[in-house]
């Protein structure tokens, strides 16, 4: 935990039960103990979930990668009794994915969960090593949109009306950022951490941990003993989503509650997205939902076929 949490003076009191603190929050200009941040925790996941209105007796299908992120949002749905079912899309990357699909079979297993493990190999013909090998060009875009399509279609395979993903307040505010400095309209538009189902097409997703920071779910697993696999991707070198996220931990750490007020800003200004607005049309390929007359999993498959880059494909958020 001392390598997690910086140790606070033997003095330091939490500020809700005056305990002795053990974590301190910057944003928020306070202590708490180990028992007031987890149900800090809890509130902050409490809240979202108050606001996407998803009643407790609703299954969802939380998309676990084996993180600390989407294992800590798991364990927090499950503790304010919401009922849970995993889902994991093995992306094919030597070790790093056996040792993901390890992180959630011990977490589950430990809890009493269930969760299914999908293989992207098996389920698109090519896993993310393969992909990048084809495809000359920066692979993250590329395996957040065959993810974001591919737990789409699983879920709805599954039978379950919502998806939920362990997207933080440092994803949601760089996100944002990014799209901001490019001027990208048309995703800035329809960022928000709930998107309503398109029925019988798209399931509704969820971003409940949207209220909290990466370093205070990495204190969550912390405090709830939960062992992730704490490795970054090792394809993810390079990336532009962490050069602009580490340019807000900068910010974050000169001027703390930077990235709160950033991100809430931006949503107190936004109307929650209606089912009607998603203008979703059927993929002339496949048949499954898309925004253009082709969906970006066909465009993809295409490039790979023709062993060439055909274009750049932009992420969705469908």
């Amino acid at each position: 935990m001392e390598n997690v949490i910086p140790k606070l003076p033997e003095e330091a009191k939490c500020k809700k039960c005056r305990a002795r603190g053990v974590i301190r929050l910057p944003s928020h200009n306070t202590i708490f103990c180990r028992e007031c941040f987890i149900a800090f925790c809890e509130n902050g996941v409490a809240r979202a979930m108050k606001k996407f209105d998803i009643p407790k007796g609703t299954e969802l299908l939380v998309a676990v990668s084996g993180g600390k992120d989407s294992l800590a949002l798991w364990d927090l749905l499950n503790r304010l009794g919401y009922a849970t079912r995993g889902i994991h899309l093995d992306l094919g990357i030597e070790v790093f994915s056996e040792a993901s699909c390890d992180a959630v079979s011990d977490f589950a297993a430990l809890r009493g969960l269930s969760w299914t493990r999908y293989s992207l190999k098996e389920n698109f013909g090519w896993n993310i090593e393969e992909i990048r090998f084809r495809i000359r060009r920066a692979i993250c875009s590329i395996c957040g949109t065959i993810k974001r399509q591919m737990l789409n279609r699983l879920a709805m395979k599954e039978g379950c009306e919502f998806l939920v993903s362990g997207h933080n307040l440092d994803d949601e505010a760089g996100r944002l950022l990014g799209n901001t400095l490019r001027h990208r309209t048309q995703y800035i538009e329809k960022q928000y951490p709930f998107l309503p189902a398109v029925p019988g097409m798209m399931p509704a997703k969820a971003k409940p941990l949207y209220r909290l920071e990466s370093h205070e779910l990495r204190a969550y697993c912390c405090f709830a003993s939960i062992r992730p696999h704490g490795e970054r991707c090792p394809l993810s070198r390079g990336a532009t989503s962490h050069i602009v996220k580490d340019a807000l931990d900068v910010l974050e750490q000169k001027m703390p509650g930077t990235k709160r007020d950033f991100y809430f800003t931006y949503l107190k200004n936004r109307q929650a997205p209606r089912s009607e607005e998603r203008e979703i049309a059927i993929c002339k390929t496949c048949g499954e939902p898309a925004y253009m007359e082709t969906c970006s999993v066909c465009t993809i498959r295409a490039q790979l076929l023709a062993g060439r880059d055909g274009g750049r494909v932009e992420g969705e958020d469908a």
